[in-house]
């Protein structure tokens, strides 16, 4: 396929365009590349410092409140006297100003006593949750008991420590109960883990310290700080983060497991509300509940997603469930956390709770206390390694190891039924999960919810849940409930109705929101098991990270923050790719568009630019079509200055002259070849000896004078140019080229009975032996005596003389140069007649070829006629002979290729050819057709075949090959006629006859005007400029110029025009 032409100006603008976008695209992509590096570097270098401020800001928290516990508990431990609650007021407050970060600082004591003073400037959750006013400072709580009851003073001071109000009211809260203070000693400050803070119900950490005072040495005191988690979130936004607050960045403060400790994502903190309705009390049933202070229940951490807590804030479907009862009966459930299964169990036990959920009835289960109706049912399920074998029932995990959260109630039935199987009981799910992946215990044995949320949290892939377990589901019961402590036996009634009325929407909501959504986040853990995982690998930390989380390219910043000897948090930011590089995206996109416009107005630059090589080009390109019309002569250098373009334009210069020289030569090789089959024609027979060479010479000749004529027919012709004289001389050299293919027996025939050689030969043999047979004939009669001498003799001389004037005859006739008329005709056949004795096989020493043409032999001797037309005389034809239509060739065919019979031959009435010999002398134009036709001129010799094959047509249409008319024929058509035939009548190098002077050669051409066989205007002109004088003076013998008067010729011709 050709490819697609484009112009040079195009070319150089685009090449202009191409390199300057080519530039523009590589320093876009170098800045691109750079600024996406910059951005990368300057996010690690933001959140590098974010860690470290990260660090020491929880570093400080960790060193301040450590330092103030201390340095408060030396003071309580140095004061020998009891110092009022003023005093221990004005100390805990000077140390929160000095550490406004602080929420609360409190004394509790083993004689369950507690003292709080609350910073409410530590966050702005606090105000809110402890219902301050704004012109309030700090607030101070109080708990001990005052006879038998347990009484909370809360006061709100401004920042002079004026009062502004003071409330009372009914506590369960005990301090010995609280994780800060199970968790403290004397020797160091314990930091706890997030948990809920029961006074605001908002999650924190705690620092605690124990020690004894002087003055009361058998009493224990724990001093504890309080810091609310809202400030670490909020050192975990956007902003904190110097990045955009509506960025979608996710950050996370998590332990070492994967618990989250802090995050910037939008949490849920307000109370989930349902579609509950109020319970039909009684009025003592209302005065019970208005009455009875809020019930603490138990909160466990991590038995999602049934009961568990999310930094401290206590979530879950029991959660839901108990807050659901709570809006229907007006009870008020407060919820205890941080502490395990075991330790809520021994709370509970103990009474510093109200209420333990999540509750099995087994007996000997070791928690006594009023059971609820059942709060919820669950199928128990096991979590086994991925290799190990599928287990449906219990009783196939015999003699195997089965891990269990401590403190069940269903353990002392598990036991009693099934001994076989060794249960370990473990304090938290983690661990246990660690026992079985590391191949410790064979199954874990919980509820199948909860196994499969857990699974999850902690990114157990090694790990399956095995379906529920028939023999459990059928034998043991699933039902879960809440115990109260027996002092609350007036509200298990209440529970136990308002469980009853719960509707089958309230449950099913519950049931879509915790058992079956499996999209909601609960974000008690890191959403993602990289950012586990990433915790164990030390290369990662501190350093960026490009990761692929659900689907999208993000990058993680990791960061260990040390917080103490055996307790370490991470700081992790995800950042999507989008947000990292927006601003170089948007640079970007800036760059592109100004380089967009920039390049659009450099366009008619680049046209512009072009102009310097293409308008040479453009010059170059006119002295091309100079070469194309083969003006070589008038091609120029170029002057210009680009010197690629001056060496091209010098190489077309020598092109040019190398094309005309090379033309030259090719011009005259072709036409030396031309004249070299001219000349073989001529050579290859003596009656056209010459003529080939001097046809064109006189064709010229009359052509010039055809242009220099002023006649009215002559006006309008002349050769354009040189090409146009070249292409006419050509046609005339090989206006006779169809005669290489012509036999020389036919060209040369100069007799009627000539085949290859003369025939009369055998015809002047055949009268010897009639001559032979008259003398033989006589001598015998001599001998018999019948007759006399002389009479035989007379006979004898008789028919000598008749075979004298016999063969004399024939012998004429087979010079053709008489007409034969009918009688002379009559004579030939009536000689033909005559017979003699053939005594030899007429089938010896044949050719194959003649050999088939021959008839079988008559028996010797055989009769002969002295004349025949025998049917080997007939040559057929190889094939019939057909014409190409697009020659248009018009003649008549013979039947047959060649007739040898004798009688027909010398029965020729003028010449000495038969119909089949002046074909086969006419096809030499068929033969001029086809060679040329075929031949692949250039187009300025494109007419060269029509003029060569038209030299023997007539203006009448008699002619051949194609019977043209004088419509047909143009001026140099029409003089060649006339060249070819003044050079045949005129030639005297033709051994069959006699060279004709010119006057003869005139006349006859002039009766061929007047019959229309040759243009009567060219033989006027060919007389009146004396072409035929020139001609003769050069080519024929001086005897051959003779006087011809052209005027008698010119006033009948004029007369006829």
């Amino acid at each position: 396929m050709a490819l697609k032409k484009i112009s040079l100006r195009f070319t150089v603008g685009t090449m202009f365009i191409l390199a300057t976008v080519l530039t523009a695209v590589v320093a876009v992509s170098l800045q691109y590349y750079f600024s996406k590096k910059m951005a990368t570097e300057n996010t690690l270098s933001k959140l590098t410092m974010v860690s470290h401020y990260l660090s020491d800001y929880i570093g400080a928290i960790d060193s301040d409140a450590a330092n103030t516990a201390r340095l408060l508990a030396t003071v309580k431990r140095s004061i020998s006297n009891k110092i009022s609650k003023e005093e221990s007021r004005s100390i805990l407050s000077e140390a929160i100003k000095d550490n406004p970060l602080f929420y609360s600082i409190y004394i509790g004591s083993s004689d369950e006593n507690f003292f709080q003073i609350i910073n409410l400037e530590s966050a702005p959750v606090v105000r809110e949750k402890i219902g301050a006013q704004q012109t309030d400072r700090w607030v101070v709580v109080e708990i001990q008991n005052i006879g038998q009851e347990r009484v909370r003073t809360t006061k709100y001071f401004d920042q002079e420590f004026s009062l502004r109000s003071s409330t009372t009211e009914q506590s369960n809260y005990f301090p010995t109960t609280r994780p800060w203070y199970v968790a403290a000693n004397v020797l160091s400050v314990e930091k706890t883990q997030p948990y809920l803070f029961q006074h605001l119900q908002i999650t924190g950490q705690t620092y605690s310290l124990a020690f004894e005072s002087k003055i009361e040495s058998e009493i224990q005191h724990v001093i504890g700080i309080d810091i609310v988690l809202s400030s670490l979130a909020n050192k975990l936004s956007g902003t904190a983060l110097g990045l955009a607050e509506d960025s979608k960045v996710e950050s996370f403060l998590y332990s070492k497991s994967g618990n989250i400790i802090a995050s910037n994502l939008k949490v849920n903190n307000q109370e989930s509300e349902f579609d509950v309705s109020k319970l039909m009390l009684s009025s003592e049933q209302k005065a019970l509940v208005n009455d009875t202070p809020p019930l603490l229940v138990s909160n466990q951490n991590d038995w999602g997603p049934m009961d568990f807590s999310v930094a401290g804030r206590p979530d879950g479907y029991a959660i839901d469930l108990l807050k659901m009862i709570g809006g229907m009966t007006g009870i008020r459930f407060e919820f205890v956390n941080g502490f395990s299964w075991g330790e809520l169990v021994n709370k509970f036990q103990e009474g510093t709770i109200d209420g333990l959920q999540s509750v099995q009835n087994y007996k000997n289960n070791g928690i006594s206390g009023l059971y609820t109706t059942p709060i919820y049912d669950l199928p128990f399920a096991i979590v086994t390694r991925e290799d190990a074998k599928i287990i449906t029932n219990y009783a196939e995990l015999e003699d195997k190891k089965v891990a269990i959260l401590s403190g069940r109630s269903i353990i002392p039935k598990l036991r009693e039924d099934f001994p076989n199987i060794d249960l370990v009981e473990f304090e938290n799910l983690e661990s246990a999960f660690d026992s079985i992946e590391s191949g410790e215990n064979f199954a874990f044995l919980d509820a199948e919810p909860v196994l499969s949320f857990a699974l999850d949290r902690f990114f157990q892939p090694g790990l399956v849940v095995n379906g529920a377990l028939e023999d459990l589901k059928q034998n043991y019961s699933n039902q879960f409930h809440l115990v109260l402590q027996s002092k609350h036996k007036q509200l298990l009634p209440i529970i136990d109705k308002a469980i009853g009325r719960l509707s089958d929407e309230q449950l099913d909501t519950l049931a879509k929101k915790w058992l079956h959504d499996t999209g909601f986040n609960t974000n008690t853990t890191v959403p993602y098991i990289e950012l586990y995982d990433l915790t164990k690998e030390a290369t990662v930390e501190g350093s960026m990270v490009r990761v692929e989380l659900n689907g999208e390219i993000k990058h993680l910043y990791l960061k260990k923050i040390d917080t103490g000897e055996h307790y370490s948090e991470y700081f992790a930011v995800l950042i999507p790719e989008s947000e990292v590089f927006s601003t170089v995206n948007k640079r970007l996109a800036t760059s592109v568009g100004v380089t967009v416009l920039l390049m659009s107005l450099t366009l008619p630059i680049a046209w512009t630019f072009g102009a310097p090589i293409v308008h040479p080009i453009r010059q170059l390109e006119e002295e091309t079509h100079k070469v194309k019309l083969r003006d070589y002569d008038n091609v120029t250098i170029l002057d210009t200055r680009i010197k690629e373009v001056w060496e091209l334009s010098v190489a077309v210069k020598d092109m040019a002259m190398e094309i005309k020289r090379h033309e030259q030569m090719q011009e005259a090789f072709v036409e030396s070849f031309i004249k070299l089959i001219a000349q073989a024609i001529d050579d290859k027979s003596a009656y056209t000896a010459g003529h080939c060479n001097r046809v064109p010479e006189l064709g010229l000749m009359l052509a010039d004078a055809a242009e220099q004529s002023q006649s009215e027919h002559f006006k309008d012709f002349e050769f354009k140019n040189d090409d146009e004289r070249r292409e006419f001389r050509i046609a005339a050299w090989l206006h006779d080229c169809g005669k290489i293919t012509t036999p020389e027996h036919i060209v040369d025939k100069g007799t009627k009975l000539e085949a290859n050689y003369n025939r009369i030969h055998e015809v002047r043999t055949r009268f010897e032996v009639l001559w032979r047979d008259a003398e033989i004939t006589a001598l015998r009669k001599q001998l018999e005596g019948t007759l006399s001498t002389q009479l035989i003799a007379d006979e004898l001389a008789a028919t000598k003389q008749q075979l004298q004037d016999d063969f004399a005859f024939i012998a004429i006739s087979n010079v053709g140069g008489e007409f034969m008329s009918d009688d002379k005709v009559a004579r030939i056949r009536s000689i033909a007649e005559t017979t003699w004795m053939r005594n030899f096989d007429d089938q010896l020493g044949l050719s194959p070829i003649e050999a088939l043409n021959r008839e079988s032999s008559s028996s010797l001797p055989a009769t002969e006629l002295l004349l025949s037309d025998k049917p080997e005389h007939i040559v057929k034809r190889d094939r019939p002979l057909e014409f190409d239509p697009k020659h248009q060739i018009k003649m008549d065919v013979p039947e047959h290729l060649y007739n040898l019979g004798e009688v027909y031959n010398l029965s020729i009435a003028r010449g000495t050819l038969t119909a089949e010999d002046r074909f086969k002398i006419n096809e030499h134009m068929l033969g001029t057709i086809k060679m040329l036709e075929n031949l692949p001129f250039p187009k300025e010799l494109s007419r060269v075949p029509r003029y060569a094959s038209t030299h023997h047509e007539t203006l009448k249409g008699t002619g051949y090959p194609r019977k043209l008319t004088g419509d047909d024929l143009s001026i140099p058509e029409r003089i060649l006629v006339i060249s070819d035939i003044f050079e045949a009548l005129t030639a005297a190098d033709r051994p069959y006859k006699k060279a004709k002077p010119i006057s003869v050669a005139v006349d006859i051409m002039y009766k061929m005007a007047l019959d229309e066989h040759l243009d009567i205007e060219l033989f006027r002109l060919f007389l009146t400029s004396g072409t035929h004088l020139r001609y003769a003076e050069e080519y024929l013998k001086p005897e051959q110029i003779d006087f011809v008067d052209i005027n008698k010729y010119l006033e009948v011709t004029r007369q006829i025009a």
